[in-house]
């Protein structure tokens, strides 16, 4: 789980653009213990250039891109 400053730097990050699908908290395995908390669904490159610039690791899995921070 990141920690919550830096939930809140990726969602600020993430508003910025308009042409973006985002899910949050989505199971990783149909199970609610494990959850990916920010799924980019679709999504620009600038977004996905901010987000790897401001120290966020970005991971493509069955579901999507998923965003986290440690």
């Amino acid at each position: 789980m990141m920690k919550a400053e830096y939930f809140q730097e990726a969602l600020q990050i993430i508003s910025k653009s308009n042409s973006i699908k985002v899910s949050f908290n989505v199971p990783v395995k149909d199970n609610y213990s494990n959850v990916y908390q920010i799924l980019i669904h679709n999504s620009n490159a600038s977004v996905i250039n901010e987000l790897v610039a401001a120290g966020f690791s970005l991971s493509m899995n069955d579901k999507g891109l998923s965003v986290s921070k440690y």
